[in-house]
């Protein structure tokens, strides 16, 4: 073999040895990475690409004044125009390269064969509210929107708008903000919508509409949602609000409805195509579909959530972080679902007629008869602290892949069914700190797997509905149960408690390990595994590990 080759072998060794190198840390570091369970690697991918100027120092533009009548207004030049009179059956048109702006005084407009704005060619418009303004567009053609803009349009002022459409409301087909003023809104199809995103900084916003609230429809890297304040009051027939991209709220009142007979619309509060991120806002929202939802992921910072739906209370197809924040779940059929979930802090109140919180391996696909087939997953149903309530039908906390208690104060009313359990998982269940009291049928009850404070199960041959006591820890259930976990860091190994309900000494518990056992029934570890018979006086971590009992039910 000659040199030349010798030396091609030699690189092409080296080269193999690199792709190889690259292949083995993607495989073993690209997963942690992405991961990482921080709401600022969420909220760090969510930014508003709004491209519109909304600085324009109008002042050295020309003024000019407009009485409407009877004929359509042309405008065909940059200025500030301030309209005022009615208009019948007309429009205003502009057609500019450059930047307009209109001062609606007192205006009424009102056309029967398009938009009453149309805003056909221009740099940027911007409309400016004075007094009572109305705009009614009664066509029976299709309509792009009562006021239509093919370019940036913003509006803002201390004035009202008061606009009737057959068809869409206020449409941009690139970027549309308001900055204040405000608008009520009655439409046929969507009462907002904008292509390439929507700002809202402020102002009163009331929308009745037959098709959704306020929507995105650009989907090329654009398409974004920003809302900092405002009052927002929504009652559709689709979405509240629909970004086919990313979604930020700072602030912000939202009082949002939605509801339709035709059960293959959807129907979401407030959704996103992307990733969601709600820093702080007051939140009252009842849908027939999920109340929160992205087909990404969700980071919630602060806020007040009092949340009634017919699906999800809250749903992402990825990640949902939870920092802090007042949620109230009142009605759901699962109320937190995501392929992970971490809980750092906040007071949270779930009632779900299925799952309370449910780490799942598959997407929703948007129906609560919905099954994924109790797949498993890699996903973690972490709990870092807050105040956490769960009253569930079905499992209280549930998770296809694993589950850990770092902190927290944790009450879950689960399942009168044997079919469910308060707690369900998987993969593993480790404790190292926090309070837990799960209640709920003892036919597949779970006890943790590990634990660094001790965790009693208590499984009873009869139901109750009265308060407890055990190791000085009194709790009421809001339901039957004769299934019982408790882990605190005021229980201690090698000691008995009695269990007291209803005043009355039921059994008593020798805690032998951490992981402690008592009583007939529940899980035993590992997938398909069969029922534990763990003895009365109590037991280890092995008598009850994690187990895979599914068999073929709703998840």
């Amino acid at each position: 073999m000659n040199n030349n080759k010798k030396s091609l072998i030699i690189i092409i060794v080296i080269l193999a040895i690199i792709c190889l190198t690259g292949i083995l840390y993607f495989t073993i570091f690209k997963k942690d990475s992405n991961d990482e369970n921080t709401s600022t690697s969420i909220s760090e991918s969510v930014s508003n690409n709004n491209e519109m100027d909304v600085n324009i120092d109008w002042s050295s533009y020309e003024k000019y004044s407009i009485n409407l009548d009877s004929d359509n207004t042309s405008i065909t030049k940059a200025g500030v125009y301030t309209i005022t009179g009615t208009l019948k059956n007309g429009s205003i048109t502009i057609n500019t390269s450059d930047n307009v702006k209109l001062i609606l005084d007192n205006v009424s407009i009102t056309n029967s064969s398009g938009p009453a704005i149309n805003v056909e060619n221009a740099k940027n418009v911007y409309i400016n509210l004075v007094g009572n303004n109305k705009i009614v567009s009664t066509t029976t053609e299709e309509l792009d929107g009562a006021i239509y803009s093919k370019d940036n349009l913003l509006i803002e002022g201390d004035g009202t708008l008061n606009l009737t459409s057959n068809y869409d409301g206020i449409v941009s087909k690139d970027d549309l903000v308001v900055n204040s003023g405000t608008l009520n809104i009655i439409t046929s199809d969507d009462g907002i919508r904008g292509k390439d995103s929507i700002t809202i900084n402020d102002g009163n916003i009331s929308i009745t509409s037959d098709g959704d609230g306020i929507k995105t429809t650009n989907e090329e890297e654009k398409g974004s949602i920003t809302i900092i304040d405002g009052n927002i009051n929504i009652t559709s027939k689709g979405d509240a609000i629909d970004s086919i991209s990313t979604l930020k709220i700072s602030g912000g009142t939202f009082n949002l409805k939605t509801s339709n007979t035709d059960t293959t619309i959807s129907t979401k509060g407030i959704k996103a195509a992307s990733n969601m991120v709600i820093e702080n806002g007051t939140f009252t929202i009842n849908t027939t579909d999920d109340a929160l939802h992205s087909n990404a992921s969700i980071s919630i910072t602060n806020g007040t959530f009092e949340l009634s739906s017919g699906d999800d209370g809250i749903h992402a197809d990825d990640k949902l972080i939870i920092d802090n924040g007042t949620i109230n779940i009142i009605k759901s059929y699962e109320g937190i679902e995501a392929t992970d979930i971490t809980i750092n802090d906040g007071t949270i109140n779930i009632k779900a007629s299925d799952d309370g919180v449910n780490v799942s391996g598959g997407n929703d696909t948007g129906g609560n008869g919905r099954m994924d087939m109790f797949a498993s997953t890699d996903g973690y149903l972490t709990i870092n602290g807050g105040n956490v309530s769960v009253n569930a039908d079905g499992d209280g906390l549930d998770s296809n892949g694993s589950i850990k208690i770092t902190g927290g104060t944790i009450y879950v009313d689960g399942p009168t069914n044997s079919g469910n359990g308060a707690l369900d998982y998987n993969g593993t269940m480790e404790i190292t700190g926090g309070t837990l009291i799960a209640v709920g049928s003892s036919g597949m009850s779970q006890n943790a797997t590990s634990a660094n404070q001790v965790s009693v199960l208590i499984n009873l041959s009869n139901y109750y509905s009265d308060e407890f006591t055990f190791g000085g820890i009194t709790y009421k259930p809001s339901k039957q149960y004769n299934s019982i976990i408790i882990s605190s860091s005021k229980l201690e190994t090698g000691k008995s408690y009695d269990l007291e309900i209803g005043g009355e000494v039921v059994t008593t518990v020798e805690v032998t390990d951490n992981v402690t056992n008592s009583g007939n029934g529940g899980m035993q570890g590992g997938p398909g595994g069969g029922m534990m018979r763990g003895n009365q006086n109590g037991g280890n971590n092995q008598d009850m590990q994690s187990g895979q009992r599914r068999g073929m039910r709703q998840n």
